[in-house]
Order: C-alpha cells, then sequence, then structure tokens
C-alpha cells in the first residue's frame, strides 16, 4: 500500500488528507471516509481497513478537518457537508470514477443527512443517528454544533439518500442503540442492517469480522 499525503483546501481553510493507494496496478476506485466525532480517521480501525482496501485494489481518502472537541463544536452542518464536497470534487480531480462513503459515527450522522448523488454505495459504521418526530435540523443548518442547543434529525432529513446504504452495529454497542439502527434503516430508501457479534461503538473489539462485512460491501465485483 502506497500513501500520499495531501492537503483538503476548504473556504480557503487547509486540512490534512490521506490517499492509500494499491502498490500493484491502477484502480477507479475510492473509498473516502467520514470519522466519528471523538476519534479522527488516522490510526486503528481506519489503518487496517485502508489497508486491506489497497489489497483488493481499491483506495481510501480520509482527511481531518476537526482534532479537538472545541474545533468540531465551531463546526455547523454546512460547514461539514462542505467539506465532504470538497473531498468528492478532490478525488474525482485525481480520477476515481467509482467512489463509496464509509461513515462512522457521527461521520455516519454528517453523510446521511447529505446529497450522497456521488457515490455507489453507502457504508454506516454505526452512525448516530437517532430519529425524531420533529426536525429542527434545516433551522440549525448553519449554526456551530456549541451552539445548537436542540439538534433533531426526522426520518425526512435522511429520505433523500438515494444510494444502496448498509449498517454494522455490535450488539454491544452503548451508543446506538437496535431500536435506533431498525429506525434509520426503516427511513432510508434502500437499507439494510447487519449485526457484530461482540463489537461496541469503538469498532476495535472485532476487526475481523468489521473488516470482512467491509469489503464485502466496498469492493467492487469482488475485487
Amino acid at each position: 500500500m502506497a500513501i500520499s499525503l495531501l492537503e483538503l483546501d476548504v473556504d480557503g481553510e487547509t486540512y490534512e488528507a490521506r490517499l492509500n493507494t494499491p502498490e500493484a496496478g491502477e484502480t477507479d476506485t475510492c473509498v473516502v471516509v467520514l470519522p466519528g466525532g471523538g476519534h479522527g480517521p488516522f490510526g486503528d480501525i481506519f489503518d487496517v481497513t485502508a489497508y486491506e482496501l489497497a489489497q483488493a485494489n481499491v483506495a481510501t481518502y480520509r482527511f481531518e478537518t476537526w482534532t479537538t472537541p472545541d474545533e468540531l463544536r465551531a463546526k455547523s452542518f454546512a460547514d461539514f457537508h462542505a467539506e465532504l464536497d470538497a473531498a468528492i470534487a478532490d478525488v474525482r480531480e485525481r480520477g476515481y470514477d467509482r467512489l463509496f462513503l464509509l461513515a462512522k459515527s457521527f461521520g455516519g450522522r454528517i453523510g446521511l443527512t447529505h446529497d450522497l448523488d456521488a457515490f455507489e454505495r453507502v457504508l454506516g459504521w454505526a452512525p448516530a443517528v437517532r430519529l425524531s418526530e420533529e426536525s429542527t435540523f434545516e433551522a440549525t443548518y448553519d449554526t456551530p454544533l456549541g451552539e445548537t442547543e436542540d439538534l433533531h434529525i426526522a426520518a425526512d432529513d435522511v429520505a433523500g439518500v438515494d444510494a444502496p446504504v448498509r449498517l454494522l452495529r455490535g450488539d454491544e454497542d452503548e451508543v446506538v442503540s437496535a431500536d435506533d439502527a431498525d429506525a434509520l434503516v426503516d427511513a432510508l430508501a434502500d437499507a439494510e442492517l447487519r449485526g457484530i457479534p461482540g463489537e461496541d461503538h469503538s469498532f476495535n473489539e472485532n476487526r475481523t469480522t468489521v473488516v470482512a462485512e467491509t469489503l464485502d460491501y466496498l469492493v467492487p465485483d469482488g475485487g
């Protein structure tokens, strides 16, 4: 696996990005990663997954636009979505035609509330989306998280996702309940839920199954 250290430019701000590519041969397929709120996209299960995807001839694009809780709270969903759009544009400019999205926890909240037409498939690692009956998402879209007292996402806020979605949830997840995951699957146009035995919200306890499920879904045509 080869690693390129990059910079992602978003509205005048520059962020660290990394592109992992297969050692042998070129590929037109790339997985874009959205990490959780408390863990960046570099290290642990993300590194393992990027390595295994490269072995299967799939590139991985990761970028980090916050490194502290304060930096996260200073951003709005408008910011998060602009960052994802910039990443998509960067990947496209690098010649990748087939894009897949891997979104973990809070990253799932970012991805599933946005236009995902650029992606053939979406894989959510325990997306932190608890659906409410009424939405405040549009009203708080431009408001930094730290200034938002009540952010509520309703089924209509994720109903625009047309891409096929697979959700993975550990059976020991202490953050995303089984009911939350089931409700999210029901709200999405084309979604399925798979359980990971012995896994909690970290996705570092049962790496073998997590990676196997990820490759099964994100490696096109069997690699």
